[in-house]
């Protein structure tokens, strides 16, 4: 699922109801010369494979071609499919915010821990 130069690995782009649309879309993408593939998501997945209320269908591009993937799949009529989709950078920024988040949350609970301690002995 990697081309020549892509370091970057694959990521998805859309998320099809069906596998009829995954299909065309992956289609699609092939005719423009971008490496594409298809996972199935849900339950149906688990089950080798069987239909099922609520399998859906994740499509993965290089992330090196996802604008021109979220074009076509928008051409298609797919916009409602497409995923949110982040740089590695706004990832990382995302993840150290939670992070700072989370250590804060976690330095106020014992420095008030400590401050009871020291007001009701």
């Amino acid at each position: 699922m990697t081309s020549a130069g892509d370091t970057d690995g694959a990521t998805i782009v859309a998320e099809a109801s069906d596998i009829a649309e995954a299909s065309i879309w992956m289609d699609a993408l092939h005719e423009a010369e971008i490496d594409a593939a298809f996972v199935e998501r849900g339950s149906g997945a688990a089950l080798g494979g069987a239909s099922v209320f609520g399998s859906s269908y994740a499509l993965l591009v290089p992330r090196a071609r996802i604008d021109e993937a979220r074009g076509i799949i928008g051409e298609l009529g797919g916009e409602h499919a497409l995923v949110a989709y982040r740089t590695a950078a706004e990832e990382r920024e995302r993840s150290r915010r939670a992070f700072l988040t989370v250590a804060g949350a976690i330095l106020l609970v014992a420095a008030l821990a400590v401050a009871l301690r020291f007001v009701y002995g």
